[in-house]
């Protein structure tokens, strides 16, 4: 029996020493496959607030809710793309003497293009609406997109460990391994299309290259831009190479 466990002992000695070194003597390489792709939105999504006030008359969010929705209407927009984020009411102090309430509502408001969305500013801003911007950029297919970025970022490594392998008369064999370094997606909007609390949203719009909303906004729509959805992706790929 002694003889038999140390012939299976000297057996598995050789078999694991013919694995490391058949596993050391593999020879492979290591690349990182990225990237980029820009894509313009389809979806813009705007929030709103509209805050009672006194003008000449006490404006009320009935009276704004009406005016926002007519403007909806005017520029066939469906209602259904404005949802109601929240409602609240707070005490102010008028002239020190009288306690009013205040109403405000915020709503989001889902828009397609940017033509569109200059038109809501201007008539935004003809309401006197103080607290508006872009809060996201989204588009109906970035699902679609970021997957074929992926690939894109998958083929890029495969292409750099081929002629990587070529420099040293070599070939690349088979994936030895695949895993996912970065993927990330900005959709998020520049400062530059932001506005709140300012006079009014002519005064306080700006976009990416800083003109005000009446010079964006002058009756050249190929000068209007809107800022892109990015999506960058980063593979790291090991192959065998022979």
């Amino acid at each position: 029996m002694k003889k038999i466990g140390l012939l299976l002992t000297g057996i598995f000695m050789t078999l694991f020493s013919m694995v490391q070194a058949q596993t050391v003597s593999s020879p492979f390489i290591e690349v990182t496959g990225t990237s980029e792709m820009e894509i313009t939105p389809d979806e813009i999504y705007v929030a709103i607030t509209l805050r009672e006030r006194n003008d000449k008359e006490k404006l009320t969010i009935a009276k704004l809710e009406t005016d926002l929705k007519q403007i909806l209407k005017d520029l066939s927009i469906p209602l259904e793309q404005l949802v109601l984020n929240e409602a609240y009411a707070d005490y102010s102090r008028y002239r020190k003497v009288k306690k009013e309430v205040i109403t405000s509502k915020s709503y989001t408001l889902k828009l397609k293009d940017v033509n569109t969305l200059s038109t809501v500013y201007e008539r935004l801003d003809k309401m006197g609406v103080e607290d508006a911007y872009i809060s996201k950029l989204n588009h109906s297919k970035l699902i679609e997109f970021t997957k074929e970025n992926r690939i894109k970022a998958v083929k890029a490594a495969k292409e750099k460990a081929e002629y990587l392998a070529q420099a040293v008369n070599q070939t690349t064999g088979k994936a030895l391994e695949i895993s996912e370094r970065e993927n990330y997606v900005n959709n998020m909007p520049s400062n530059g299309y932001n506005y709140r609390i300012a006079n009014n949203v002519a005064q306080s719009y700006s976009n990416v290259g800083g003109n005000s909303l009446s010079e964006s906004f002058s009756g050249d729509d190929s000068n209007i831009s809107m800022a892109k959805i990015k999506i960058r992706s980063a593979y790291f790929v090991k192959y065998e190479i022979k």
